[in-house]
Parts: C-alpha cells; structure tokens; sequence
C-alpha cells in the first residue's frame, strides 16, 4: 500500500512541474505578442500615472518651496 502512495506523490510532483512549466511558456508568449486592447490599456495607465505623479508634484511644491529644488 505505501508503494502505492509514493507513486502517486511521484507522479504529482510531475504534474505540479509540468503545469508550472506550461504557465512559464504561456506568460513568454502573452509577453512576446502584442495586442492591441494591451497597448491602449497601458496608455491609459501610464496616463494616470503621470497625472498623478504631477499632482503630487503640485502639492509638494505647495507644501514645502525646497521639494521643487
């Protein structure tokens, strides 16, 4: 009976490692294609992001004359 365990341990062990392995190539290939939906969607974040880096900017510069130096 415990031959029967460790065969199966064994086995998903394997698949563990197998499914681990698909997803790492499935990550390099959604990064190596572009799309089009993606390249908007991140327009639209870095847009949001320099916004806000701008606006803190602003309060900084209010808050403290020496943060614009």
């Amino acid at each position: 009976m415990p031959s029967v365990l460790v065969k199966s341990l064994d086995r998903l062990a394997d698949y563990v490692t197998l499914a681990i392995a698909l997803h790492g190539l499935a990550v390099v290939i959604v990064n190596m294609t572009p799309t089009p939906k993606d390249n908007e969607r991140l327009s639209e974040v870095a847009r949001v992001v320099v916004k806000a880096y701008r606006a803190i900017e602003i309060l900084a510069g209010i808050v403290s004359k020496r943060a614009k130096q």
